[in-house]
């Protein structure tokens, strides 16, 4: 006898198919994403170097501006008269500012490229350092400073205690000029994430208007005149580069003349 038998292999081919048009289809997007990986990478190297070449052509002209002024100032001091006096003085801050600029606008493009050093960071002795370095530098024996204990967290110290420099710095120049200046740093829980706290930084200075809030972290975006305080608009930017990195979220709160709080969430270090 003879017996036939019959096998529809429709569906098997169709999936046989599609498995290599898949197939094919990661393979070029496997190409492309190398291709663009190292395209970035070249990118990045001529970022950074020209990041320096600027850095460099740019502070070979300030010095130079600064040191004639220092010179003319030496050299022809009693022959100078008040007006002339001035302006000597405000190219020679002009000149100074320039330099600030320089530097943060170095640090801000370098936090994209470094590596990070997760480990358990504690907080309160990161806090208190930055603090301490703070007021040896500026010598603001008004100032009532009240740092809690605080959680640890899991991060690079090497950049969260920049983060916690620039808020306390922010705090110390804000506060400048209160007949009783306070701040305090503290934390609170994470509503959103159980595994994450938040650190907070609070002052009674100058505060802000809420309504330009989302202006705060931008890079030169100053919510104060430089007149009124000194600043190149780029140490909160920095702030919330380096939160983010650490997988966290930064805000604000404040009012005009009644003081303001800078909060930043960060996951708490494993015990």
């Amino acid at each position: 006898g003879l017996v036939v038998v019959f096998h529809d292999v429709t569906e098997q081919r169709r999936a046989e198919q599609a498995l290599r048009d898949r197939d094919r289809a990661l393979t070029a997007a496997n190409d492309e994403l190398t291709g663009q990986k190292a395209g970035l990478a070249e990118a990045n190297r001529e970022l950074q170097s020209f990041s320096y070449s600027v850095s460099h052509d740019l502070r070979a002209p300030l010095r130079t501006i600064d040191a004639y002024v220092r010179i003319v100032e030496e050299d022809h001091g009693p022959n100078l008269n008040d007006e002339v006096r001035r302006c000597l003085a405000i190219i020679s801050k002009a000149a100074g500012q320039a330099g600030e600029l320089i530097d943060d606008l170095l640090e801000f493009s370098r936090l994209g490229r470094i590596g990070m050093d997760f480990r358990p960071t504690n907080m309160t002795d990161i806090a208190r350092e930055a603090a301490q370095e703070l007021s040896l530098t500026q010598g603001r024996e008004d100032l009532d400073l009240r740092i809690g204990d605080l959680p640890s967290s899991h991060g690079d110290w090497r950049l969260l205690k920049l983060v916690w420099t620039n808020l306390l710095s922010n705090a110390f120049k804000f506060t400048r000029g209160r007949t009783a200046a306070h701040i305090e740093v503290g934390w609170l829980p994470d509503d959103r994430q159980p595994d994450a706290c938040v650190y907070y930084v609070k002052d009674n200075g100058v505060g802000f208007d809420m309504r330009y809030v989302h202006k705060l972290f931008g890079v030169f975006q100053r919510l104060h005149l430089k007149d009124e305080f000194e600043g190149t608009g780029v140490g909160l930017a920095i702030v919330q580069r380096i939160v983010q990195r650490h997988g966290g979220r930064v805000w604000a709160e404040g009012k005009i003349d009644g003081g303001a709080t800078f909060f930043f969430s960060l996951r708490k270090a494993s015990r």
